[in-house]
């Protein structure tokens, strides 16, 4: 199974395993709560983050599933215009289908594309959770050079002694994802390059083996400390 099958099957069942709503989740992704709750604190970390720093800005996401970080950030800070690029046309649809409803489709733009691979829009700020767990050394050296923002938020798992790292990883093998990998801070710094300035890291306890690379300045980041 290629990368772009597995994603359009798998995403929107991920998704809902994430919500309250449980009723058709397998088991499986019920034993993968262990590290969901991570996720969400990532998420929560980086929609403060971002808090003051797009509003009224055109921001792109990578690996946006079904929007729901989207639409969340939508509401909260109201950027001028939000991207999201997505390989699995299940996610896209269900995507498009909510910004229709909630009539946001002029302000919201949701594209089925690979991220890694197509010549990227020109905006703001660049966002991607976890989008570079997918992406092979040279994929994210390449994804960097094409990047067309000044600014960038981005997840990764980082590659450290972690027993929660050790049962992801099982529950990776067990779910038979094509690629995934887990850098170091000292990977990703030197595939991202000099070009993006001062680059820093964020990890911590509360998102367990995640962590948060950005350029987005030192008033962003006192937010984390």
């Amino acid at each position: 199974m290629n990368i772009r099958d597995y994603w359009d099957k798998k995403i929107l069942v991920w998704e809902d395993s994430m919500s309250k709503n449980q009723k058709n989740v397998p088991p499986i992704e019920k034993f993968a709560s262990l590290f969901r709750e991570a996720l969400k604190k990532r998420s929560e970390i980086i929609m403060n983050m971002l808090h003051s720093f797009v509003q009224g800005k055109t921001v792109l996401e990578l690996g946006c599933g079904s929007g729901f970080f989207a639409f969340e950030l939508f509401e909260k800070v109201k950027p001028k215009h939000f991207t999201g690029i997505d390989i699995a046309q299940s996610a896209i649809m269900r995507a498009q289908k909510v910004a229709a409803e909630k009539q946001l489709a002029d302000k919201l733009t949701f594209i089925e594309d690979d991220g890694a691979s197509i010549k990227l829009p020109e905006v703001d700020v660049t966002i991607g959770l976890g989008f570079l767990d997918y992406l092979a050394p040279e994929e994210i050296k390449s994804l960097f050079r094409n990047i067309r923002s000044s600014s960038f938020v981005f997840t990764f798992s980082e590659r450290r002694v972690s027993l929660l790292r050790y049962i992801h990883m099982c529950y990776m093998s067990l779910q038979r994802c094509p690629k995934h990998f887990y850098y170091t801070k000292n990977e990703i710094a030197s595939y991202i390059g000099k070009e993006y300035g001062d680059v820093q890291f964020f990890s911590n306890k509360k998102i367990s083996f995640g962590c948060i690379v950005h350029n987005l300045g030192e008033k962003v980041a006192s937010i984390l400390a």
